[in-house]
């Protein structure tokens, strides 16, 4: 019965991204015939009565048991988000694809420049300081297998993606896990 509640609960899921996907999209019955919602902020009263009433379309199935009948309401929902999405949707600036997104990697602080720090500026995170030494460490020490491990993966003509390869052994580390660990703030101060 553990394997039916898992499907349930990935189901839920499912709709609840769908729900929250769907609310950006308009019904194919609007007056205008507005396909997404959120990207015409300047009709706002519409947009709150239409997201009332994909909301209720996805209240009366909420309780859905039969998972064949929930699998095939969920493909619709997302068959009618496709079909009708805006064109040009709205991105939020800061989010990929949006007009600032990466805009300030060129002034992030590399990590390296904490050594530099005075005693005394570090005295005032002991536990950033202390993780940090933890960390350089087990990179010092895993720094070999992580190369080796790239040069082994990585194909003759090169890697076609920038995707890393991923721990292969338990306890392992993936290669370059350093950066992940150690990134510095999102924005400038």
């Amino acid at each position: 019965s553990r394997e039916g509640l898992g499907s349930h609960a990935t189901h839920l899921k499912g709709v609840s991204g769908s729900t929250t996907s769907c609310q950006t999209v308009i019904l194919p019955d609007c007056v205008d015939n507005i396909s997404n919602l959120q990207n015409h902020f300047g009709l706002r009263d519409k947009y709150r009565y239409f997201a009332c009433l994909m909301r209720a379309r996805f209240d009366e199935h909420k309780n859905e048991k039969d998972m064949v009948k929930a699998t095939q309401l969920l493909r619709e929902a997302e068959e009618e988000f496709w079909h009708c999405q805006h064109p040009q949707p709205y991105i939020f600036p800061e989010s990929p694809g949006g007009t600032s997104y990466e805009r300030y990697e060129c002034y992030k602080v590399p990590e390296w420049c904490l050594d530099d720090w005075h005693p005394s500026e570090k005295a005032m995170y002991p536990d950033y300081f202390a993780k940090r030494e933890q960390w350089k460490k087990l990179r010092r020490e895993s720094w070999e297998r992580e190369v080796k491990q790239l040069q082994e993966e990585t194909p003759l003509g090169g890697a076609r993606t920038e995707a890393l390869p991923p721990a292969r052994k338990e306890g392992d580390l993936p290669p370059l896990w350093w950066h992940v660990v150690t990134r510095p703030r999102e924005r400038p101060m």
